[in-house]
C-alpha cells in the first residue's frame, strides 16, 4: 500500500514537472493573472461616476466578479487541456510504455497523472487568488484614500458627526473588500474545476483524439450547467412522463454532474450570505463525483489496448 501510494506520488511529481514546462499552460495562467490585476481600471473605466459617496460598492463588486470570473475561466482552460493531453502525450512520446514496463500498475499511473494535474490546478488557483487578494487590497486602498480626500476637502472631518460619517464609509470599505465568504468562492470553483479536470481524463481514457476529448468534455460542461435547469422546468410545468422519461431523467442527472448548483457562487458574490453547510454539501458531491469517475477511468483504462 504504501510502496504503491510512493508511486503515485512520483508519477504525480512528474507530471507536475511537465505540466509547469507547458508554454500553453503557462501562457493561460500569465493572461489570468495578467486580467485579474487589471480589475480594478478596469472596474474603473466602467464606473466611472462612482466615488466615495457611493462606497465603491460597484467597483468592489465589479472587482470581486472579474476576479472569481477569471480564476474559473482560466482555471477549467488550464484543467481541460491538461488532462486532454495526458494520455496521448505519453503515447506519443511512447514514455508510458517505459513507465508500465516497470513494476507500475495502471491505476497508480493514471492516480498519479491525476493527481498531478490536480496539484497543477491548485498551483494555478492559488497564485490567481493571490493576484486577486492583492488587486482586492488594491481597491480598499484606493476607496480608503478618496474616503480621506472626500472628507478633508470638505473641511468637516473633525466635526463629531463627519467623523461617524467618515469611520461608517471606510468600515463599509473594509467590510465588502474583506469579506470571507470569498474563501468558500473559491473552494468552490477549485472543486468545479477538478470535476472538469475528472471529466477530460476520463474521456482520455478511451478517445483516440485529445481534440475529441476537448469537445466531449466541453459539451459534458455545458449539458452539466443546463440539464437541473431544463428538469425543473419540466416538471415544474406539470409534464406527464412515462416510467422510461422518468429513467431518461434519472440516468442523465446521474451521469452529468449538475454544474449548476456551483452557480451559488454567484450569491456569495452578491453579498449574500451561504452558510458553510451548503458549501461543504457541494464539496462533499463533488468529491463523490471525482472519486466515481476515477474508478471508471481505471477500469476502462486496464482494458485499453495500448
Amino acid at each position: 500500500m504504501i510502496s504503491s501510494l510512493h508511486r503515485i506520488l512520483i508519477i504525480a511529481r512528474n507530471t507536475l514537472t511537465e505540466a509547469v514546462r507547458q508554454k500553453v499552460l503557462n501562457v493561460l495562467l500569465i493572461f489570468g493573472l495578467v486580467l485579474i490585476c487589471s480589475s480594478v481600471t478596469v472596474s474603473q473605466l466602467a464606473t466611472p461616476d462612482i466615488d466615495a459617496a457611493g462606497l465603491f460598492s460597484e467597483q468592489i463588486k465589479f472587482v470581486k466578479d472579474f476576479g472569481c470570473g477569471a480564476i474559473g475561466l482560466f482555471g477549467f482552460f488550464i484543467a481541460l487541456l491538461s488532462t486532454a493531453l495526458l494520455i496521448p502525450q505519453e503515447l506519443d512520446k511512447r514514455t508510458i510504455y517505459t513507465i508500465l514496463a516497470k513494476p507500475v500498475r495502471r491505476a497508480e499511473f493514471l492516480l498519479g497523472k491525476f493527481v498531478g494535474v490536480v496539484l497543477l490546478l491548485a498551483l494555478s488557483v492559488a497564485l490567481m487568488s493571490l493576484a486577486f487578494a492583492a488587486t482586492l487590497y488594491w481597491q480598499e486602498s484606493v476607496g480608503l484614500a478618496a474616503v480621506e480626500a472626500n472628507y478633508a476637502q470638505m473641511d468637516l472631518k473633525h466635526t463629531p458627526t463627519a467623523q461617524s460619517m467618515h469611520d461608517h464609509d471606510a468600515a463599509q470599505i473594509i467590510k465588502q473588500v474583506r469579506d470571507p465568504q470569498l474563501v468558500e468562492a473559491v473552494l468552490l470553483i477549485f472543486a468545479k474545476i477538478v470535476m472538469t479536470a475528472a471529466i477530460g481524463l476520463l474521456i482520455s481514457t478511451f478517445a483516440t483524439s485529445w481534440i475529441f476529448t476537448i469537445i466531449t468534455t466541453f459539451m459534458i460542461y455545458l449539458i452539466g450547467h443546463g440539464e437541473s435547469l431544463a428538469r425543473t422546468f419540466w416538471l415544474s410545468h406539470g409534464a406527464e412522463t412515462t416510467i422510461w422519461q422518468s429513467g431518461l431523467i434519472g440516468l442523465i442527472a446521474l451521469l452529468i454532474p449538475d454544474m449548476n448548483s456551483f452557480t451559488i457562487v454567484d450569491e456569495i458574490l452578491a453579498g449574500n450570505r451561504v452558510p458553510w453547510h451548503d458549501v461543504l454539501n457541494l464539496l462533499c458531491y463533488a468529491n463523490v463525483y471525482v472519486i466515481v469517475l476515477l474508478a471508471v477511468s481505471v477500469v476502462i483504462f486496464d482494458y485499453r489496448e495500448i
